[in-house]
């Protein structure tokens, strides 16, 4: 009985383990899609896209990821050509989630013991009133 438990015990934990690190993954993925969206929204509306774009993605991602360090993480490019109506506005938000197993073999491509979660949107700004 001890035997059994000693070999499937780290299995097990490992198993765990990967399924906490996917809902971490899983959870910075929709933050990071939405983030984009409401970014690239606010951009459109406002008469200057970029700080609003920026400014949204980040309150955005910071009450989406709470506790999570968005200082160094958390990247966001703006891509607005001119505030023109009709001109596109591109919005990426780059998180960078911890990896748990980044000292483990088979997943040791990850040097910094990070992965990037990215999420795009693309909209064209609106004729303002």
């Amino acid at each position: 009985m001890l035997l059994e438990l000693a070999i499937v015990f780290p299995v097990l934990i490992l198993l765990i383990s990967g399924i906490v690190q996917f809902g971490f993954i899983l959870n910075a993925k929709i933050a990071v899609n939405s983030a984009a969206y409401e970014a690239s929204r606010a951009a459109t509306l406002s008469g200057d896209p970029f700080s609003a774009a920026l400014s949204a993605a980040s309150n955005y991602a910071g009450g989406n990821l709470p506790g999570w360090d968005l200082s160094s993480r958390l990247k966001v490019n703006v891509q607005a050509p001119d505030g023109t109506p009709g001109s596109e506005v591109k919005v990426e938000v780059i998180y960078s989630v911890p990896v748990f197993f980044s000292k483990i073999a088979p997943f040791s491509n990850w040097q910094n013991a990070y992965t990037d979660v990215r999420g795009v949107s693309v909209m064209r700004i609106e004729e303002k009133e």
